[in-house]
């Protein structure tokens, strides 16, 4: 993936003014990819809605996949951070993931992009690989504890529980239709799957 950092320029006013401008496009760009994908999205309207001009957008990010895949990785990390992960109480990182994608619809719907258009993407990603490789051996270590179900490998475990926090197939597309109830039957749900058995 091309780096997305900002050209040097050795001024603290031009490099603040590079950084607000590269902010103002990728969230311009989050609103035209979650709405219209990869292929869909335009870069000329992404330049439009950012103000700013289509050759800094090739400069800062270098073609339009690595500006969906700059927009992608921003909203990840922003995610990850805004949820906290216990391998004992998978219910409630599932709930946390939940409550993340219905306050941000854009990011549920970029990542069902993401799954049609760049499938091999999440792969790249190094601080996406290496957080998702922590959570996976908290839950295998927690596997081997008999704190958590080991029916399925830890690996596999982990999609369900991502899989079923991304909603019901009726609106998967529009969290913010989501609701408490569809919430406490996912924490429902995750326990039932990775309870242990009775000892």
């Amino acid at each position: 993936m091309r780096s997305s950092a900002a050209p040097s320029t050795g001024d603290g006013v031009a490099v603040r003014n590079a950084a607000a401008t590269r902010q103002r496009i990728l969230d311009a760009a989050t609103v035209e990819f979650s709405a219209e994908g990869l292929a869909g999205g335009r870069v000329a309207r992404i330049a439009e809605r950012a103000r700013a001009n289509q050759r800094m957008i090739y400069a800062y990010f270098g073609s339009k996949d690595g500006l969906f895949d700059a927009v992608l990785e921003h909203h990840i990390l922003l995610a990850q951070d805004a949820v906290d992960f216990d391998a004992t109480d998978l219910p409630g990182y599932a709930q946390q993931v939940f409550d993340v994608y219905r306050a941000n619809p854009h990011f549920l719907r970029l990542t069902l992009w993401q799954a049609l258009e760049r499938p091999e993407l999440l792969r790249s990603v190094e601080p996406v690989v290496r957080t998702m490789t922590d959570k996976i051996g908290a839950i295998a270590r927690a596997q081997a504890a008999g704190l958590v179900s080991a029916a399925l490998p830890a690996d596999r475990l982990f999609d369900h529980i991502l899989a079923l926090a991304n909603g019901g197939l009726t609106d998967i597309g529009h969290p913010s239709a989501w609701t408490d109830a569809q919430r406490r039957d996912l924490g429902i749900s995750v326990a039932h799957l990775t309870a242990p058995p009775p000892r």
